[in-house]
């Protein structure tokens, strides 16, 4: 089920990628990363990272403020009873002490953020974990942040070299510059600003390796960054005059036939765990995911045996040509899909959620 990028492992995907498909999707909900014994968590807003109230390290932040300088260890202690408390405010408690303005906590929250995520850039063989079904509360947010700001920030600050090297293309393939909502607008330091003007006239990663006076290891870095934020890709292969040509109701069928095979599978699944209310899960589940459905698919309805009836499907893209039914279709599908997965995690747990996917890898794909 390679469609599925909510699950995954840093091995296939570099954070700053991730990062990048959340922001581009504007996707709301939580991130894990977790790496051993290590585990991190980044919340998002419609695409942009946010700190919020619930997941606060209150002992990391109280780390920061005393290496800053902001206060004596020795004078925290009093607020170490906050930790762990959620009932009581930690960063009132230090304000109505008047240990220093809000402006200088809001500092150290910017510098907690980074301190929590920016490690992880350099991270590989971790498993991740994206779920948008978490709803954000607004008044839980205690600060955003910019997410290409921060895949920038976290490049910047990577030295592991070997993934670096593991990310970056093969010297002999084309690249090109991709304007975009970012071109321009970025805070690109001079280092950055010279190698996207190398890019604009080098036509192969070769060239630019050799034309680049960073080194080539500084110069992968910098180009993982644009890859990532995508102002930097591969050139695309020019399309015919003919872009509309008809996708016949065999192959919608062929799709379908695929995508029911992985619905009826997930249905087993969760059925052999819990009986027969696993239908109303995955049925409440499907209702919850129409909102981000494509309206080919907002009459879909789950059959007893948990699959989807074909001919709804086909009604429901009727008036649409053949490439504008296949672009709506397949992402629609790979939504309900991941809706179902995301169900069978929250019921079963993630050891579950993880053999799920596995087995499901091995059912087939649509195209």
């Amino acid at each position: 089920m390679e469609n599925i990028w909510h699950h995954g492992n840093l091995e296939e995907m570099h954070f700053a990628e991730l990062l990048s498909r959340i922001w581009k999707s504007e996707r709301s909900g939580s991130l894990e990363i977790v790496r051993e014994d290590h585990k991190r968590r980044a919340d998002f807003d419609e695409g942009q990272l946010v700190l919020l109230k619930d997941t606060l390290d209150k002992k990391l932040l109280l780390q920061i403020i005393v290496e800053k300088g902001l206060a004596a260890k020795s004078s925290l202690k009093k607020f170490e009873a906050f930790i762990g408390d959620n009932n009581r405010s930690l960063m009132q408690a230090m304000l109505e002490d008047g240990l220093f303005p809000p402006v200088v906590l809001w500092e150290c929250l910017e510098d907690y953020q980074n301190n929590h995520l920016l490690p992880v850039f350099d991270w590989d063989g971790a498993e991740y974990f994206f779920d948008p079904a978490k709803p954000i509360q607004k008044h839980e947010i205690l600060m955003r942040f910019s997410t290409p700001d921060l895949i920038l920030q976290g490049i910047r600050h990577m030295t592991n070299k070997e993934l670096i090297r593991s990310f970056s293309p093969e010297e002999n393939k084309s690249v090109e510059m991709l304007f975009t909502e970012l071109t321009g607008q970025l805070p690109l330091n001079p280092p950055e600003k010279y190698l996207l003007s190398l890019v604009e006239n080098q036509k192969t990663m070769r060239s630019i390796y050799a034309m680049s006076e960073l080194g080539k290891t500084e110069t992968q870095k910098i180009m993982l960054g644009f890859f990532s934020l995508g102002m930097v890709g591969f050139p695309q292969k020019k399309k015919t005059g003919h872009t509309s040509q008809e996708i016949s109701k065999a192959e919608i069928y062929g799709i379908m036939d695929v995508f029911n095979e992985k619905c009826s599978y997930i249905f087993k699944y969760i059925s052999k765990e819990i009986g027969p209310v696993a239908l109303n899960i995955l049925e409440k589940c499907l209702e919850d995911t129409k909102p981000l459905l494509s309206p080919i698919l907002t009459k879909a309805r789950i059959a007893p045996d948990g699959t989807i009836e074909p001919n709804s499907v086909i009604k429901g893209g009727i008036a649409l040509s053949g490439e504008e039914i296949k672009a709506q279709l397949l992402p629609g599908l790979n939504e309900i899909l991941v809706a179902h997965v995301l169900a069978v995690k929250r019921t079963l747990g993630n050891e579950h959620e993880t053999t799920l996917v596995k087995n499901l890898k091995k059912i087939g794909e649509w195209h």
